[in-house]
């Protein structure tokens, strides 16, 4: 794992970072460094954001475009409405909602947990 050159101290290289890191006898390592060697950077590079955005942008219209065309069929056609097909439609409608509206609750218990995590007098 590649460390950013501001994390390393002057003439020290990656292996030395990693040791003084991880090694209990030695550990000589900072809040913030320590969080960087474990958890990554805070941000990905666009490299990755760019064909990560566009992946996910192609799972959303499919599955949005995908589970609309279930359910106007379902709906339009006499000859669909059956106990299955019923079902089928419950799957698609909570399938569509949790790709229109599921981010939203994603970032909602994320903003709880960072606001909770300064909390120390939890009961």
């Amino acid at each position: 794992m590649e460390v950013e050159e501001s994390f390393l101290r002057p003439n020290e290289t990656q292996e030395q970072f990693y040791k003084r890191c991880t090694n209990l006898s030695i550990f000589d390592c900072s809040e913030e460094e320590m969080l960087r060697l474990v958890m990554g950077p805070q941000r990905l590079p666009l490299r990755e954001i760019v064909p990560l955005t566009a992946v996910l942008l192609v799972i959303f219209a499919t599955g949005v475009a995908g589970n609309a065309a279930v359910c106007a069929v379902i709906v339009r056609h006499p000859a669909m409405h059956t106990a299955t097909n019923y079902y089928l439609f419950s799957l698609a409608l909570s399938d569509l909602l949790l790709l229109l509206f599921g981010d939203l609750q994603i970032q909602t218990v994320k903003d709880l947990d960072k606001a909770n995590c300064g909390n120390t007098n939890r009961s």
